[in-house]
């Protein structure tokens, strides 16, 4: 036997230092890495989950069954449907999603038996999800085909005898289209099965502003606030447009309103269409009114409306344009009765949720004014007096019993006036006064 055959057998080290199976598996590459589970998901979802979806969702009987998993992955709308039948039906599933005891998941963080968690397949499930409409969407531009010339034949006679060497060209990769970019920076942000609705609008979003926004973006839960996003961008210090933000966003440094935000605020939410009357001019007078409010009271106000920017805006021109500028600035001016916006904020706690609607929103703001404020003047709303009660038939009346309420109120003790003092001569008389003694019968 050979050495060469010997040390194949043996595993051996060969004159040099090196072994035969190193060098083997130096001439194979490396070994391809061991199964984390994706595949184990992967079939799992194609074989067992899109034949339970496939029973129970009208939409897939009529998709053929290998075509079930890439219809459901290309179309957002019918992937949020086959997650509420995953939580609303669990029992569906229950010998599918299973732990390594082989007893049915029920939390996220539990590992199931492929080695994977529940969210990290759903994370899984919705990355694919983005990143097939991402490519759709925004598809890569087509590649012009790539011309290799011939070496000619002086060339190979070249390459032959040593005198050149052969060109080496790199593997041919495809640019990445706008889509891929796009998935690429939202990769790490794509977790959670509610964002699937949210993904059509996702794919309207520049990369730029994704990068930017970083999981910031994950607070932002409608399809309306994606679309604002896309329109305007972000500020030049990385801002989110006024609309996403709440009403802190009003507050200037100094703790006042800001009227170019205010401003702002008015025009982008359409309040023009509740206050028709404040043309440019009496728009801009209010603004500048509001903005000089008492920080004191915006302190309070604020909180107790949980910083909504849509309620505290129509509440802030509904106070204006009902009470005037004399009363707005004597109920929230800089000399304003702080007591009275107090009872104003802890009754506007009372009232939540506030209306959807700015018609209610204004509704509601002046009957919670009116409950601390007077809406005529500005001033400290008076307790209101209770009407006398009324005579009811057949029910004895108590009207000839003073009421309490009316009687006056009894003199304390130290304030009572002292009897008049007695007279001098009758204390003289009282004193004087001695027993007579008593007749006898013989005596009369």
């Amino acid at each position: 036997m050979s050495i060469l055959s010997v040390g194949l057998w043996a595993g051996t080290s060969l004159p040099g230092g090196e072994s035969v199976n190193a060098s083997i598996k130096a001439r194979k590459g490396p070994e391809p890495q061991q199964d984390d589970g994706l595949d184990t998901v992967r079939n799992t979802l194609r074989t067992q989950v899109a034949d339970i979806l496939r029973v129970n969702i009208g939409q897939l009987s009529t998709v053929p069954q290998h075509e079930v998993y890439d219809h459901i992955l290309d179309t957002p709308g019918l992937l949020h449907e086959c997650f509420q039948v995953f939580r609303n039906q669990p029992d569906l599933f229950r010998k599918v999603v299973l732990r390594k005891d082989k007893r049915p998941a029920t939390e996220g963080d539990e590992e199931l038996w492929c080695g994977r968690t529940l969210d990290h397949v759903v994370a899984l499930v919705v990355r694919a999800s983005a990143k097939r409409y991402f490519r759709a969407a925004m598809p890569a531009p087509e590649v012009p085909p790539l011309r290799v010339e011939a070496p000619s034949l002086l060339h190979k006679t070249a390459i032959k005898l040593g005198i050149k060497k052969p060109i080496h060209r790199a593997p041919f990769v495809a640019p990445q289209g706008p889509g891929d970019k796009l998935y690429n920076v939202f990769r790490d942000n794509l977790r959670y099965e509610w964002q699937v609705p949210l993904i059509p609008s996702y794919s309207t979003l520049h990369p730029s502003t994704v990068r930017v926004l970083g999981p910031r973006i994950l607070k932002l839960r409608e399809s309306g606030q994606i679309e604002i996003l896309a329109a305007e961008g972000l500020g030049p210090d990385g801002r989110l447009p006024l609309l996403l933000e709440d009403a802190r966003r009003l507050r200037a440094v100094d703790g006042s309103i800001d009227s170019n935000a205010l401003m702002e605020a008015f025009i982008k939410q359409g309040l023009d269409a509740v206050f028709p009357d404040l043309d440019e001019v009496a728009l801009r007078k209010a603004v500048s009114q509001i903005a000089i409010m008492e920080s004191k009271a915006v302190d309070m106000i604020f909180p107790a409306m949980e910083f909504a920017l849509k309620p505290l805006t129509v509440f802030l021109f509904t106070a204006y344009t009902r009470l005037d500028l004399k009363g707005f600035r004597q109920a929230f001016g800089p000399h304003c009765a702080l007591w009275a916006v107090q009872k104003l904020a802890k009754h506007l706690e009372t009232q939540r949720p506030w209306p959807r609607s700015m018609p209610g929103m204004k509704s509601a703001t002046l009957a919670a004014i009116s409950y601390a404020i007077d809406l005529d003047s500005g001033m400290p709303a008076s307790a209101p007096v209770r009407p006398a009660p009324q005579a009811v038939a057949g029910v004895p009346s108590n009207a000839a019993v003073p009421s309490m309420a009316s009687a006056p109120p009894p003199v304390p003790p130290s304030l009572k006036k002292a009897p008049p003092a007695a007279s001098a001569q009758a204390g003289l008389e009282r004193a004087s006064r001695r027993a007579k003694p008593l007749s006898t019968a013989g005596a009369r």
